[in-house]
């Protein structure tokens, strides 16, 4: 997912033609499956964070119209390091699109709290409906891959997510409850 780089993408000939490659490959890969959702996900280097490494530039404007190709129903995008761009990209994927929306800093001893991780949803509601999004840490914390983040930050981390979705199905339960009453004539 570099390909968003501007630094990275003077390194490709064409980069639009390497992600286009990347998107056919995915596209051959999927093709046929039936029956189930398919999802990508696309990585920031969120992982690399974790891990102290390096992080990388730009949004995800220069890819989106191969986002749009892509023969699958879900795209899990990074949002919480601010090199990820503006999150009003969401208005130019296709509307079927379920977004997986990476809420939840990774990066080791940052604890993002409950109305941190709302604030972030929050944004994304305004160019996605809520029924489109599902909330996820960025990845990089998960066992095993190399993070130096421990298990019980993990939880917390997790925990605090779980948190933030319950405060914000109370805010739309709250914003339903004060609208008028459809009328039954």
């Amino acid at each position: 997912m570099l390909i968003v780089d501007p630094v990275v993408r003077t390194q490709y000939k064409d980069p639009d033609a390497a992600a286009g490659f990347a998107v056919d490959r995915i596209n051959e890969l999927v093709d046929g499956i039936q029956g189930i959702k398919l999802a990508v996900h696309l990585c920031r280097r969120a992982g690399a964070r974790a891990r102290g490494e390096q992080s990388h530039a730009g949004g995800y404007g220069p890819i989106i119209e191969h986002l749009n190709r892509l023969k699958v129903h879900h795209l899990t995008m990074e949002f919480t390091a601010p090199e990820a761009g503006d999150m009003s990209v969401f208005k130019e994927l296709r509307k079927d699109f379920e977004i997986g929306l990476g809420c939840v800093d990774v990066t080791p001893g940052r604890i993002d709290s409950p109305e941190t991780i709302a604030g972030r949803v929050r944004q994304a509601l305004k160019h996605l409906a809520a029924e489109r999004i599902t909330l996820n840490p960025d990845c990089g914390f998960a066992p095993g891959s190399g993070a130096i983040v421990s298990m019980d930050e993990a939880y917390r981390k997790l925990c605090n997510q779980t948190e933030a979705a319950n405060l914000l199905r109370q805010e739309a339960g709250a914003a339903l409850g004060s609208q008028p009453a459809a009328s039954a004539s």
